[in-house]
C-alpha cells in the first residue's frame, strides 16, 4: 500500500514537471532580440531623463567587444550588469531586472546547448567607482552598443 502511494505521488510529480516544461518553450533568438531591444529602449529613456549630457561631448569610440558565442555574451553582459550596480541607482532598477532576465535566459540557452558558463565577474576598477554618474552613463552607452550589436549577430548564439 505504501509503495503504491509513493509511486502515485512520484508519477503525479513527474507529470507536473513535464507539463511545466511544455509550458515554457526553449528560448529563441527572437525572444533574445525582443528582450535586447526592450533594454535598449529603456536605456535611451534613462539617458534622456536622468543624464543631461551635451551632444558635443565625445565619449570616445564605441568599444568593440566581440560577440563570439553564448559564453562570451554571458561574460560581457555579466560584467556590464556588475558595473551598473555600483552605485545603486533607483532609475536603473527596471533595466537591471530586464538584464537579469536576459542573462538568465541566455544562461538557459547555453546550458541547453552544452556551452561552458563563464566564471563569476571580477572586481571593478577604482576609476569606475570614483565618478559614479559618469561611470553609469558610459556603462549605459557601452551596454546600448553591445545590445544593438547582439541584435545584429544573433546567429552567434548558436555556438558556444
Amino acid at each position: 500500500m505504501q509503495v503504491h502511494f509513493s509511486m502515485a505521488v512520484f508519477c503525479t510529480l513527474m507529470a507536473a514537471v513535464v507539463a511545466l516544461t511544455a509550458c515554457y518553450p526553449a528560448i529563441s533568438a527572437d525572444v533574445v532580440r525582443l528582450m535586447a531591444r526592450t533594454a535598449v529602449g529603456r536605456i535611451k529613456k534613462i539617458k534622456d531623463e536622468h543624464f543631461q549630457m551635451s551632444p558635443e561631448i565625445d565619449f570616445g569610440p564605441e568599444t568593440d567587444t566581440p560577440i563570439e558565442g553564448l559564453t562570451s555574451v554571458l561574460a560581457h553582459l555579466g560584467y556590464l550588469q556588475m558595473r551598473l550596480q555600483v552605485p545603486v541607482a533607483h532609475h536603473l532598477r527596471q533595466l537591471q531586472a530586464d538584464l537579469e532576465t536576459l542573462h538568465n535566459n541566455l544562461e538557459e540557452m547555453a546550458i541547453s546547448q552544452g556551452c561552458p558558463l563563464p566564471k563569476a565577474g571580477g572586481n571593478l576598477h577604482k576609476e569606475e567607482t570614483a565618478f559614479p554618474i559618469t561611470s553609469n552613463y558610459l556603462c549605459l552607452l557601452e551596454l546600448q552598443w553591445y545590445l544593438e550589436k547582439l541584435c545584429l549577430n544573433l546567429d552567434k548564439l548558436k555556438s558556444c
